[in-house]
């Protein structure tokens, strides 16, 4: 398959065929625990080309399989989160595995150094959109925006390049932002399983979801909220009983990284400073610099980002994107 190129796993390194282009992030990397035969580990890292925008999972008109019988691979969508994130990336490191996060940039803009350390322990870090808005909904020049300020906002906050693989807020996609996506060569990534830990507070019934779906389809791009307590308290059981059934994990990196625009990259880094500046403020209080708890704040619908910017057409789409934005549909399960 030419868009796909299976990296042998060594107990210490990767093996590749041909030649390796620029990646996204540090050369993926392959821990020595990876092959110990009492954990998860890794089975295979799958390089990813993007070009010309391939769709995985299911989505629509995806032709690409690129997973064996009792492969996975394991997702993240929406965080960081200050709660959860942490727990999610040592239960992972329990078993010595790798996973893909798709950020949301606004959290990863409130929380920086938990993008950088997602980077650290070598998940691929992808994007979100910029504010989880719907983008079916949207017309194209606002689902531009929420597309390249996600991918500028979750790259500036690493520090760094990021993977060209984007996942559609609630999986819903339009044929206007596919077409935009394949004109930028990124790569949409669908769902084979849904753990569906939204719905609950209850790791056990998150796992038995995981698993019920896995003993029909038989393997799939897993589908996990690092920002759900269900997620964080559980994982570590679920990754267990993945490796007593004997589920193997494939990990996604890309062939070359996303490339920001800079007029998106601006209004990142000043939305970034804000934050900064609005945490060193209130330092015991971090998190309501993005979810006010308290006061009118509390039930503002929208947030309103102070973007002066005086060049078009980006102080247009930035004036349209600050008013079709609202909190965040998980704002409820974020609780001090």
């Amino acid at each position: 398959m030419r868009r796909i190129r299976a990296l042998v796993v060594g107990v210490a390194c990767l093996a590749a065929c041909g030649t390796v282009a620029a990646r996204a992030q540090a050369p993926a990397s392959v821990d020595a625990c990876a092959t110990r035969s009492d954990i998860l580990g890794l089975s295979r890292v799958v390089e990813v080309d993007t070009a010309k925008g391939p769709m995985f999972g299911r989505t629509p008109n995806s032709p690409y399989d690129f997973l064996a019988d009792h492969e996975v691979v394991l997702t993240f969508d929406d965080g960081p989160s200050p709660s959860h994130t942490q727990a999610v990336l040592d239960a992972l490191a329990t078993h010595c595995t790798k996973a893909t996060f798709f950020m949301v940039g606004r959290m990863a803009a409130a929380n920086p150094a938990m993008v950088r350390e997602v980077a650290r322990r070598g998940h691929t870090v992808a994007a979100h959109t910029w504010s989880h808005a719907r983008l079916q909904g949207l017309d194209l020049d606002k689902a531009k925006d929420e597309i390249e300020l996600g991918f500028s906002a979750v790259a500036r906050a690493k520090g760094g390049p990021i993977a060209p693989f984007f996942r559609f807020p609630y999986l819903r996609t339009s044929k206007a932002s596919i077409a935009y996506l394949k004109s930028r060569h990124v790569a949409s990534f669908g769902i084979d399983v849904d753990s569906r830990d939204f719905k609950t507070r209850n790791g056990a019934k998150v796992k038995a979801n995981v698993l019920a779906q896995l003993s029909a389809r038989g393997k799939g791009i897993l589908l996990f909220h690092d920002i759900q307590p269900s997620t964080a308290h559980a994982l570590k059981d679920i990754l267990d009983a993945l490796k007593a059934r004997g589920y193997k994990v494939v990990h996604i990196v890309p062939k070359t990284a996303v490339t920001t625009l800079a007029d998106y990259d601006t209004l990142a880094d000043r939305e970034l400073s804000r934050r900064k500046v609005a945490s060193a403020k209130q330092p015991l209080a971090s998190r309501s610099v993005m979810w006010p708890q308290s006061g009118a704040e509390k039930d503002r619908t929208r947030e309103v980002l102070p973007w002066a910017h005086d060049r078009e057409p980006v102080a247009t789409k930035a004036k349209a994107l600050r008013k079709s934005e609202r909190v965040p549909w998980y704002e409820q399960w974020l609780q001090p």
